[in-house]
């Protein structure tokens, strides 16, 4: 089966255009309208890809299981596989990046119509069984009759992959190979133009955070453009970078930076953060507050701003040493909260913006943070943000001066940080 793979599949190939009324002409089937006729609305690649399963049902193919893979641009996720199954519906699976090529992968279709075969079929049961691959003994003892995989071919020169099952005894017939053979291009554009749409959202996510990314995929895209939006602003900056930076390598910073910013970013995302800047070791994040709310939300959002900090602390004392490049003994941090007004929008030149934060309000957090080397603790906060009368117990440290910042301001920190229930995060010098 492995050569009929290579060379493509008979039933599956170039259509006998000569064939005379096809009851399987694309251009009248309702699959073919419903996948060109999207009405002007987008739908996502999950979606596309169910109603796609579910609309060849309803006109008669007998499928019993249908899989997707499309490969991904998330740093951290290689594809996503949708897999549909007849009265179960869809499942997404995100496979995980490595740089390792697999034996599930080296040993499946999906390798096969990567290389370029043009499509694949196997029966799975009766004396023509073909079991070439392990997944296909999965899909037998599931209940699968017959196998076909076909290729997505992307306009960006990229190959994807779809397979599709029956459990009826006698297999797919050739005529609904040929009717297969037929929607599956259009098939491929639409779930190129959702896929698409995906990519650069997660691409955008990933480079801009959430708020960003979802402003520009609005149109928020001119320079200038911007909007005045309240927030708490967290800012964190590791200690000891100059250091780590001259007495290490290029390899061992990168890779000390992406265990610090890691410990960081998983609870400033779970407590509702934003992230909007890494610069070097320093990150700015923050915490949104919508016009209007209640002030118990605001009180709520203000908490799950010190609950990440607190997270964060933990998550850097708690890295295992070993991890860590040579001579790099622990990580630590500065942290500092501020609430008020940003403005959030395109800042640049004519061909190169920057969509950021900026105001009074960021150069407050930032000023603020530098007071932890001074203080010997991990959080400081601004006045502004004790306001907000967050469940946590806060005690004033006094009026200190914040370059840049006009007015003395009242700093304080949790009482449990004075308690010594957590340790210092700033005892190197920057």
């Amino acid at each position: 089966m492995r050569q009929e793979a290579a060379a493509g599949m008979a039933e599956i190939g170039v259509l006998d255009k000569s064939t005379e009324a096809d009851e399987h002409s694309w251009a009248k089937t309702t699959v073919a309208a419903w996948l060109a006729d999207h009405r002007g609305g987008a739908v996502s690649a999950n979606e596309l890809f169910t109603g796609f399963c579910e609309h060849l049902v309803e006109n008669g193919l007998p499928l019993f299981r249908v899989s997707l893979s499309l490969q991904d641009s998330h740093p951290q996720i290689a594809a996503r596989g949708f897999f549909w199954v007849r009265e179960k519906g869809t499942e997404v699976v995100a496979y995980d990046f490595t740089d390792k090529i697999t034996p599930a992968y080296t040993d499946s279709p999906i390798r096969v119509i990567n290389e370029g075969a043009g499509g694949l079929r196997c029966h799975l049961t009766g004396p023509n069984a073909q079991l070439d691959y392990p997944v296909l003994e999965e899909l037998k003892a599931a209940g699968s009759t017959d196998f076909v995989a076909m290729p997505l071919c992307f306009s960006d020169g990229s190959r994807h992959y779809v397979s599709l099952t029956t459990d009826r005894p006698e297999g797919f017939h050739t005529r609904e190979l040929k009717y297969l053979d037929q929607l599956i291009p259009l098939f491929s554009l639409r779930i190129e133009i959702e896929h698409a749409r995906y990519t650069a959202r997660t691409l955008m996510q990933t480079y801009l955070g959430h708020q960003a990314a979802r402003r520009v995929t609005n149109g928020l895209i001119r320079r200038g453009e911007g909007e005045s939006i309240e927030a708490i602003v967290l800012f964190a900056d590791m200690r000891g970078f100059t250091r780590l930076v001259e007495l290490h390598t290029p390899e061992d910073v990168v890779d000390t930076l992406s265990i610090y910013y890691e410990a960081l970013a998983g609870p400033v995302e779970e407590f509702g953060g934003d992230i909007v800047k890494m610069m070097g070791d320093g990150l700015l994040v923050i915490f949104p507050v919508a016009q209007g709310q209640p002030k118990e939300a605001t009180d709520h959002t203000a908490c799950g701003a010190v609950a990440a900090v607190k997270r964060s602390i933990a998550n850097l004392n708690s890295i295992d040493p070993d991890t860590l490049p040579e001579g790099v003994e622990h990580i630590r941090a500065g942290f500092a909260l501020h609430y008020g007004q940003i403005t959030f929008g395109n800042i640049g030149s004519l061909d190169r913006l920057d969509f950021t934060v900026i105001g009074p309000a960021v150069n407050q957090a930032v000023r603020a943070e530098q007071l932890t080397k001074q203080l010997q603790l991990p959080l400081v906060t601004t006045s502004a943000f004790a306001d907000l009368h967050c469940t946590v117990k806060l005690r004033s440290l006094g009026f200190h001066v914040l370059r840049g910042v006009p007015e003395p301001v009242e700093i304080f920190t949790l009482e449990e940080n004075l308690e010594g229930r957590y340790q210092s995060s700033v005892s190197e010098p920057s």
